[in-house]
C-alpha cells in the first residue's frame, strides 16, 4: 500500500534560488556583470553622450584656424595644416551631435583658433643615436567666445594633440599619416573640451 505524502507547492523565490544556485544561473549572472560594469564604469567616469553645455548654447561657429607659429621657429610645418584642423573639428563637431555648426551670424558661440606650434621630438634612438620614432606635436590656442555678445567663454593657450611615427624608408608618408592621427585626436579633444568642461 503507497502512503502520499504532502509535497509544499515550490514557490517563485525558490525557483529563482535554484536557477542562481545552478551553473546556468551563475552564468547568466557573470554574463550580466560583463555587460553592466563597463556601463557603469563609463557612467562613473563621466564618458557619455550628454553634454555638461549650458541650455542657451546650441550652436557654434568654428574660424578657419590661423598661422600663429613665429617664422623663426618654421621647422617642421606642414603646407594646409590650418584647413585641415578646421576640416577635423568641423566634423568631430557633427560626430558629436551636442552643437549645430553654422554661419557666425547664427552661432551661439564662436570658436577662434591659432595654430602656436608644429612640432616633432625624438623618442626611441638606434645604439647610433640616430633617430628611429618620432613624436609630432601640434598644439593650438583656442578661445570660445559669445556668439552675440563676442565676450570670452573660456580661453585654452596651450592646447595639444600628438602622434608618433616610425622612421622607414618612405619617412615622409610616415609623417604624413602621423599628422593626420594626430589631427584627429587634437579634434576630439578640441570638441570634448567645448562640450563637456563647463
Amino acid at each position: 500500500m503507497k502512503t502520499l505524502s504532502y509535497q509544499k507547492p515550490v514557490t517563485r523565490k525558490q525557483n529563482l534560488l535554484k536557477l542562481l544556485c545552478s551553473s546556468r544561473g551563475l552564468l547568466a549572472i557573470g554574463f550580466g556583470l560583463l555587460v553592466a560594469a563597463p556601463l557603469v564604469y563609463c557612467d562613473f567616469l563621466g564618458y557619455n553622450q550628454k553634454s555638461s553645455l549650458p541650455q542657451d548654447i546650441k550652436t557654434i561657429y568654428v574660424e578657419t584656424v590661423k598661422n600663429a607659429i613665429p617664422i623663426h621657429e618654421v621647422y617642421a610645418y606642414e603646407y594646409g595644416l590650418e584647413i585641415s584642423i578646421t576640416q577635423a573639428i568641423i566634423r568631430r563637431l557633427h560626430r558629436d551631435g551636442n552643437l549645430r555648426v553654422v554661419p557666425r551670424e547664427k552661432a551661439d558661440t564662436v570658436l577662434e583658433t591659432k595654430l602656436v606650434r608644429f612640432e616633432q621630438e625624438g623618442v626611441r634612438f638606434s645604439k647610433i643615436e640616430s633617430v628611429e620614432e618620432f613624436r609630432l606635436f601640434i598644439v593650438l590656442s583656442l578661445r570660445l567666445l559669445n556668439g552675440k555678445t563676442e565676450e570670452v567663454i573660456w580661453e585654452e593657450p596651450n592646447f595639444s594633440g600628438d602622434a608618433e611615427y616610425f622612421v622607414s624608408e618612405v619617412r615622409s608618408i610616415a609623417r604624413r599619416d602621423a599628422t593626420e592621427l594626430a589631427i584627429e585626436r587634437l579634434a576630439r579633444n578640441v570638441v570634448d573640451r567645448i562640450t563637456e568642461d563647463w
